[in-house]
C-alpha cells in the first residue's frame, strides 16, 4: 500500500478537482464459478451520474495486445453511495454466491445500449480501415459471450493489472495491481499508439495518448493476487489506502470497506476555524490550504454543517454549504457564512484525483487557530537547528518534530510545548543528528487537539566529508541548481532517483576542470518528494539527497 501522488495536469487532458465518484474495489481474478466486478464510491453528499465515466483496461494476449474500453452506463450513484459493475447479475465473488449487489452486468448488451454504455475490445493493428471502426491504430475485435476477463492478467515485467479511469474524457486516475515494486506504467504501454474513444450520446469523445503518462504516479498495490482475490481501498474514497484482498481483508461490493486501522496523515494541510456570530448574521468559517504537494492541486474544500446522525463525522445527514477550489497554494483563504450560527462545521478535502485526503471537524468556538508563519533550519556541523514562527500562539498546545532520512518515512524526534505568550511567538529545536542529510517537518497541535503538518525542509550535515556536489537551494523548486567540482575534464552522467530507487531522470553533461555549474529543470519531470542526485564521471560516483517542492 502506498500513499500516492497522482499528477493531473491540464496539458495532458486531466480532470479537475470536482470528480465525485472514485474507484474503490477491483476483483480481477475470480475463483471457479465467480465473476469479476469493480466498485466506485461517491465521496460527496449529493447524487452523481456515471454517464461520462470510462474504464480502460490493458490486455496482452500474445500476439494480440490492446485495450478493453467500457463506456459506463448512465446510472446515478446516491450520496455516499456505491456503484458496482459485474460480468453477471446475480454474481458470485470471494465466498459469496448469487449476490444482487450490482447495478449492471457488462454482458447485458441490451441494458448497456439502453443506458448509453458499451464494452469494446481494441487490438493494436490497422487491418480494418479507420473509416469503418474509427481507429487508425487499433482494430475492433469481437468479445466472447459472458466475458469475464475485463481485467486481463499480464505476465512479464510491470504491473499484473493496468486500469485507467476517465471522466468527461479526462484522466482521473490510474490503478496498478500487483506491481512487484514498480511504481510507473511499463514502457510496453507507454509506447502504444494513441487510442480514440467514441463515447455514446452526449458524452465527449476523446483520444488517449499513452506517451503522455511517462511520469504519472499511479495508485498501486505491490502485492499480486491469487485466485479469488483482488484489490480493495481500505478506507472508502481515501487517497492511497489500497491493499490486496485476503481472508482478513474481504471484498464488500456495495457496502462500506470500513475506516481501517491506519492513521491518516494528510498530504494536504488545511488551516480552519469557526468564528461564532449571532442568529441574524450567522457565523463564519475561515479556511485555507497552507501546505501540500503541487501535483495534488487543484484541491477542493467541501464545507458542511455537522447535523448528521453521527456528531463529529461526515455522513449523509450533514448539510452541504459550499465548495471552494484552490488551484494553487496561493489561492485562498476563504470565508463562508453559515446557519444556524451555533452549528459545528466539517470540512472535507479532496485532491485532483477526486479522492479524500482528510476530513476536519471544527467545533463552534471563537478561538482562532494557531498558524505557522515561517519554518527554516541550519546545520551547525554537529547538530541541526530548526526555527519556526507562529501567530495566534495562545491557541497552540504542542509542537512535535519529526525527522526522516528519505523524506517519506518520518519518525518522532522530539517536542516543545507551546508558550503562554499571546500573538506571535518564535521557537527553536536542536537535533543532534549525525546522518549526512535529514528531512524535517513539524506537527502543530492546538488546544482542541486538532493538528496539521508544516512543509518539509532538508538539512545537509556539514561535518560530513566534503562532497564534490553542492546544491544551491534545497528544497528545490522549478530548477535543481548545483555545482560539481572535479580535478579533470570528463563526460559525466547525471541521474536522479526517487525514494523507491527508480531512475526518473538522466542526462549527459561535459564537465570542465574545476567547478561546474549545472541546472536541471524539474517542473514536468519531477513531482514533489525526496530524490537522490547522482553524478558519475571517469573516476568517481557521488550521490546526495534533495527534496522537490
Amino acid at each position: 500500500m502506498k500513499k500516492i501522488f497522482t499528477p493531473l495536469f491540464a496539458a495532458f487532458g486531466f480532470i479537475n478537482a470536482n470528480a465525485q465518484a472514485i474507484l474503490n474495489e477491483v476483483y480481477p481474478l475470480p475463483g471457479n464459478g465467480s465473476q469479476e466486478f469493480f466498485e466506485f464510491y461517491n465521496n460527496s453528499s449529493t447524487p452523481t451520474s456515471m454517464d461520462n465515466y470510462t474504464l480502460v483496461s490493458y490486455f496482452d494476449e500474445n500476439p494480440d495486445k490492446g485495450f478493453y474500453v467500457m463506456d459506463v452506463p448512465a446510472l446515478t450513484v446516491a450520496a455516499w453511495g456505491y456503484f458496482v459493475g459485474s460480468s453477471a447479475l446475480p454474481f458470485s465473488y470471494q465466498g459469496v454466491s448469487n449476490s444482487t449487489n450490482s447495478q449492471f452486468s457488462w454482458n447485458d448488451i441490451a441494458f448497456m445500449a439502453a443506458n448509453n454504455g458499451y464494452l469494446k475490445k481494441w487490438v493494436v493493428g490497422n487491418t480494418i480501415p479507420a473509416a469503418i471502426d474509427g481507429n487508425a491504430n487499433y482494430d475492433l475485435a469481437p468479445l466472447p459471450v459472458n466475458f469475464n476477463d475485463f481485467f486481463d492478467k499480464i505476465g512479464g515485467g510491470g504491473a499484473t493489472y493496468n486500469l485507467f479511469v476517465y471522466n468527461n474524457g479526462m484522466l482521473q486516475s490510474i490503478f496498478l495491481g500487483g506491481t512487484g515494486g514498480a511504481t510507473f506504467l511499463p514502457s510496453s504501454i507507454l509506447s502504444l499508439p494513441s487510442l480514440y474513444v467514441d463515447m455514446t450520446a452526449s458524452s465527449p469523445d476523446f483520444t488517449i495518448n499513452f506517451s503522455n503518462y511517462t511520469n504519472v504516479n499511479p495508485e498501486y498495490v505491490t502485492q499480486d493476487v491469487g485466485t479469488d482475490n483482488g484489490f480493495i481501498r481500505t478506507r472508502d474514497g481515501f487517497c492511497g489506502f489500497w491493499d490486496k484482498s485476503s481472508q482478513g481483508i474481504s471484498h464488500s461490493p456495495g457496502v462500506t470497506n470500513g475506516m481501517g486501522s491506519q492513521t491518516v496523515i494528510p498530504e494536504i494541510s488545511v488551516m480552519a476555524a469557526v468564528v461564532r456570530g449571532n442568529a441574524i448574521g450567522g457565523s463564519t468559517v475561515n479556511y485555507d490550504v497552507v501546505a501540500g504537494p503541487t501535483n495534488e492541486f487543484p484541491v477542493t474544500l467541501h464545507v458542511y454543517v455537522d447535523n448528521g446522525t453521527v456528531p463529529g463525522q461526515l455522513d449523509a445527514g450533514d448539510t452541504f454549504v459550499e465548495d471552494k477550489v484552490e488551484n494553487t497554494l496561493s489561492d485562498g483563504p476563504f470565508s463562508t457564512i453559515f446557519f444556524p450560527y451555533t452549528a459545528n462545521i466539517i470540512i472535507q478535502t479532496t485532491t485532483s484525483a477526486g479522492c479524500i485526503d482528510n476530513v476536519r471537524y471544527l467545533p463552534n468556538l471563537s478561538v482562532l487557530p494557531i498558524r505557522l508563519v515561517a519554518f527554516q533550519g541550519s546545520n551547525t556541523e554537529k547538530s541541526n537547528l530548526l526555527k519556526w514562527t507562529v501567530s495566534e500562539n495562545e491557541s497552540g498546545k504542542i509542537f512535535e518534530i519529526e525527522r526522516s532520512s528519505d523524506g517519506h518515512n518520518f519518525s518522532y524526534a522530539g517536542f516543545i510545548n507551546a508558550s503562554t505568550r499571546t500573538g506571535t511567538e518564535n521557537y527553536n529545536f536542536t537535533d543532534n543528528s549525525t546522518s549526512s542529510g535529514t528531512y524535517y517537518r513539524i506537527k502543530l497541535v492546538d488546544k482542541m487537539n486538532q493538528s496539521f503538518y508544516s512543509t518539509v525542509i532538508f538539512l545537509q550535515n556539514k561535518s560530513v566529508t566534503n562532497s564534490p556536489i553542492s546544491i544551491a537551494r534545497n528544497p528545490v523548486e522549478s530548477y535543481l541548481s548545483f555545482t560539481y567540482s572535479t580535478s579533470s575534464g570528463s563526460l559525466a552522467t547525471i541521474n536522479i532517483y526517487n525514494i523507491a530507487g527508480n531512475k526518473v531522470y538522466s542526462q549527459k553533461s561535459t564537465l570542465s576542470k574545476g567547478t561546474n555549474n549545472i541546472t536541471v529543470a524539474t517542473d514536468g519531470k519531477l513531482y514533489p518528494g525526496a530524490y537522490v542526485l547522482e553524478v558519475i564521471n571517469d573516476t568517481e560516483n557521488t550521490r546526495t539527497k534533495f527534496i522537490k517542492h
